[in-house]
């Protein structure tokens, strides 16, 4: 039976720590996770986390699928992703971005209880929050929403990064 790598536990605090504070400080969870991946992993560039702007709240605020999850994956592909449309759909960059960003949702679900931001927001507030209504917004953050919710971006940036790492090894 192999052993698995020991990966740094400093780093991936790091990492979800930055996630967190960038959650917390700027709001725009799918660009904070993103940005703190990038960051400290070396990914990508400044389009990529231009291009994560809407994805925040469950894509556009609407509570779907959440925006930590959507920036993570992201960075998984960003490393792993296939960078020509030649490279179809079964090569192998993109059956690896596929297969670890699966392995993401999956932790998420079981660790999270669901990968849509309105589920997480009830399993946290008891409730879901429209996100497009600004009195919305308003309850979120009275209910302390911006101070869960970088929890949530901390605990899923620390996942992407253990799933990339692994996932680099692995390679």
């Amino acid at each position: 039976m192999s052993r698995q790598p020991e990966l740094d536990r400093e780093l991936l605090e790091n990492i979800g720590n930055a996630a967190g504070n960038y959650e917390r400080v700027y709001h725009g969870c799918s660009q904070s996770a993103l940005k703190a991946l990038q960051e400290h992993l070396k990914l990508g560039n400044g389009e990529a986390f231009k291009a994560a702007s809407a994805l925040a709240g469950g894509i556009a605020r609407a509570g779907e699928t959440c925006g930590a999850v959507l920036g993570s994956i992201m960075a998984i592909s960003l490393v792993f992703g296939r960078e020509r449309w030649e490279d179809t759909a079964t090569s192998l960059p993109y059956q690896r971005a596929m297969e670890l960003s699966i392995q993401l949702c999956n932790r998420v679900q079981a660790e999270l209880g669901s990968t849509k931001c309105r589920s997480i927001q009830e399993s946290i507030f008891g409730r879901h929050f429209d996100m497009r209504e600004p009195d919305e917004r308003d309850r979120f953050a009275e209910a302390g929403g911006y101070e869960k919710c970088p929890e949530v971006v901390k605990r899923v940036a620390i996942m992407a990064a253990e799933i990339i790492l692994l996932g680099k090894i692995e390679a």
